[in-house]
């Protein structure tokens, strides 16, 4: 494998290691390792030290493997390329799993040896007006991924008979064709159904971030409120972005069939865009933290403290998987990291996760048929 694609691949695992180092700095200050904990904790010293030793052992074992990587897919042939990258890749998820499950545990016994400071809380904040506020952008804003489809839709058909009857379907990190597919319709306007798909999975992904339960604090219901509106909306924008980026690539894609250019450019788009996207993630996560909590605002007045935080730490198993029957909500705020998860409780929950995995799966066992 070239320096240059070795480099496109890194650019994609740099900002994943990151990410999972700072994990506990993206989340909210009312909990810590998936363990509920009072606000005013978050800055003790020995919070703190658990936050800096968890970043450290984190972007410590990332370099490692990272290091291993790139020297692996330097001395290894394509298949061989892809198989190393999966294996490192799932290395570093399991080594990230267990410095959480690690640091969880530490703060389970942390909590429980100081029952008095963290008793449950007598008070939940909600706020009964938060549905009346624009919370996300509007789905209408989706017309214009739709337009961009339609154009390279377009684009397609009015050169499909300028085809050759046989196509360029994959390269290898080099950009040498390695397979090719006959012209068909279905294989020529494959990248727009692909398109047509994410634009449903980004458009839901809106709807679940609108409909999501609220989660303010206690402490400062005012502010927590406001932030967290904030934190909606700019998440509502990054993944428009991030949604049209993914058409973009696709449109490399087809474009790849309709004309000529080098298959190494092909790849370091194919890389380029998923990294330049993990990169806005990470910014966004700095910026914004978990429910907005990272966000700046000035202190609502008239607000008083009330005793402890609102404890549910029995209903998240393990400190991140969300199971309580009796919340008829669908989809909650992450206990660790950025974004949402479902209530694992509520079985309407797992069939909208898993339709847009059905979907895709069905697509591709037709196209795996036709191709």
């Amino acid at each position: 494998m070239h320096i240059g694609i070795a480099s496109l691949v890194a650019a994609i695992f740099v900002p994943v290691i990151v990410m999972l180092a700072g994990l506990p700095y993206f989340t909210r200050t009312t909990n810590h390792f998936g363990v509920s904990i009072d606000s005013r904790h978050y800055h003790d010293p020995e919070l703190q030290s658990m936050r800096r030793h968890y970043a450290r052992w984190n972007g410590a074992s990332g370099a490692v493997l990272l290091i291993v990587l790139m020297l692996g897919i330097q001395r290894t042939n394509e298949t061989q390329q892809g198989m190393f990258i999966i294996g490192i890749t799932l290395a570093l998820m399991a080594a990230s799993t267990v410095s959480f499950l690690v640091y969880y545990n530490k703060m389970k016994r942390w909590k429980a040896a100081r029952p008095a400071e963290n008793a449950s809380a007598r008070f939940i904040a909600v706020d009964t007006s938060f549905r009346n506020r624009k919370t996300t952008y509007s789905d209408w804003w989706y017309l214009v991924h739709l337009a961009f489809v339609a154009l390279c839709a377009v684009i397609a058909l009015w050169n499909y008979d300028k085809l050759p009857d046989v196509l360029v379907s994959r390269y290898d990190m080099q950009g040498s064709p390695t397979a090719t597919q006959p012209k068909t319709y279905w294989n020529v306007f494959f990248p727009n159904v692909m398109q047509l798909v994410l634009i449903f999975i980004f458009a839901s992904i809106n709807t679940v971030i609108r409909k999501s339960k609220q989660q303010i604090d206690a402490n400062a219901p005012e502010q927590s409120r406001e932030q967290n509106i904030r934190f909606r909306r700019i998440w509502s924008l990054v993944l428009m972005v991030m949604g049209f980026l993914m058409l973009v690539l696709f449109s490399f894609i087809q474009f790849f069939l309709l004309f000529p250019f080098d298959g190494s450019v092909l790849v370091t788009v194919s890389i380029t865009i998923p990294a330049l996207m993990l990169i806005l993630v990470l910014a966004v996560s700095f910026i914004t933290g978990q429910g907005g909590s990272r966000l700046g605002g000035s202190t609502a007045t008239g607000e008083k403290l009330v005793p402890g935080v609102a404890d549910d730490d029995k209903y998240w198993k393990l400190g991140s998987i969300y199971y309580n029957p009796d919340d008829p909500s669908l989809f909650i705020e992450k206990r660790v990291g950025i974004g949402w998860t479902i209530n694992a409780a509520r079985p309407m929950a797992w069939v909208i996760m898993l339709a847009p995995l059905v979907l895709i799966g069905a697509i591709l066992v037709i196209a795996a048929i036709k191709g």
